[in-house]
């Protein structure tokens, strides 16, 4: 008798710990469509998505193999990731290959050549990043946190590049976002934000009889090593203190992000011409920043990608950041994630297929 009440009380026990992870993940699907501003809360659960799912994935194996009474709480709780898995993992795609006219778009990170924490130096960092970006050959390259010391030398950087946009902030060296192009660059500008050095430089680019607006964006990051979060909170007398420091700090990105993306949107709106939208977006695809940008687009690496998407390499492959979106009436290909060293973002390629000819 003894036994079976341990065995009902174990099993009482795994249905609350079931329910708990289910109404997690179900709140991180909520992140989607409530602005963080307003519901900050939600913004939590959809940054750490991947974590939540894995637990539940456990208890889902737990249920069908012990516990089956509580087998419908995990399976409930997971039906809607069969809507959004694409997003962090493609398996057994086939290239489509389509005809017609394209462009390859790269999308990198550089981190200001800081080598993501390795054993990088500063010039390593550099000299990598110039080989990977010449064995790429792309047509458009978008970079975000590019550094150089001086603004004259940029001219020398990737000659095979004669067309390219700039805006940097002056620091230490100058930082900010550079577009290189082999198509004629019609104009170009930056799209700032209020109170951040981040921004979107908005570039117009002729290719072959038609005009594509680019928008090379790094939204708003937290700031935040984890790295060296994690060392200051084992070694900090009070722990809360410096949970609620993070916390803040992280709040506070998300309103600076959610105000940057709703100025993103309308520019957009107002252009003329189809836009593609690349970059550093410092969120994943389970966040309300991903829900309104995709709103109008394709995700690249949705449509055409395999293995997983992650792409920052201090938390691969539970991190996707960086994205390449396109017009609807466009189809992307060979979606690609090198995992190359010199940054602590991994850079995104695709093909971009234009929906006909000019």
């Amino acid at each position: 008798m003894a036994i079976k009440r341990k065995r009902s009380f174990g099993s009482l026990l795994f249905s609350l710990l079931a329910l708990v992870a289910a109404g997690a993940l179900l709140i991180s699907y909520l992140a989607l469509f409530l602005n963080p501003t307003d519901y900050p809360v939600t913004m939590f659960f959809g940054l750490y998505y991947i974590p939540i799912l894995l637990i539940n994935l456990m208890i889902l194996l737990l249920a069908l193999f012990r516990y089956r009474r509580a087998l419908l709480i995990p399976i409930v709780a997971l039906l809607p990731t069969l809507l959004v898995a694409d997003r962090f993992v493609k398996f057994g795609r086939e290239s489509q290959q389509p005809a017609g006219p394209s462009i390859k778009v790269l999308s990198y990170n550089l981190g200001r050549y800081d080598g993501g924490g390795r054993r990088v130096t500063s010039n390593e960092s550099v000299s990598g990043v110039k080989r990977y970006l010449a064995e790429q050959d792309a047509d458009v390259v978008c970079l975000q946190e590019f550094a150089v010391k001086d603004t004259a030398s940029l001219s020398t950087y990737l000659p095979e590049y004669p067309y390219r946009a700039k805006h940097l902030f002056k620091g230490n060296r100058f930082f900010g976002n550079v577009t290189l192009s082999k198509y004629p660059i019609l104009q170009s500008r930056a799209l700032t934000f209020p109170e951040s050095r981040n921004l979107s430089l908005v570039t117009d680019i002729a290719v072959n009889g038609r005009t594509v607006r680019v928008y090379n964006c790094h939204l708003e990051s937290y700031s935040i090593s984890f790295t060296s979060l994690i060392k200051r909170l084992f070694h900090k007398e009070s722990f809360t203190d410096e949970v609620l420091q993070v916390h803040d700090r992280v709040r506070e990105a998300t309103r600076r992000r959610s105000a940057q993306v709703e100025t993103l949107l309308q520019s957009e709106a107002e252009s003329p011409y189809p836009n593609l939208v690349c970059g550093d977006f410092n969120d994943t695809p389970i966040s309300y920043t991903y829900h309104k940008l995709i709103q109008t687009k394709k995700d690249s690496f949705a449509e055409a990608g395999t293995g997983f998407g992650g792409t920052y390499s201090i938390l691969w492959p539970m991190l996707r950041l960086d994205y390449i979106l396109l017009p609807q009436e466009y189809t992307a290909d060979r979606h690609q994630t090198d995992r190359v060293p010199w940054s602590d973002h991994y850079p995104v390629t695709t093909y971009v297929y234009f929906d006909k000819q000019p």
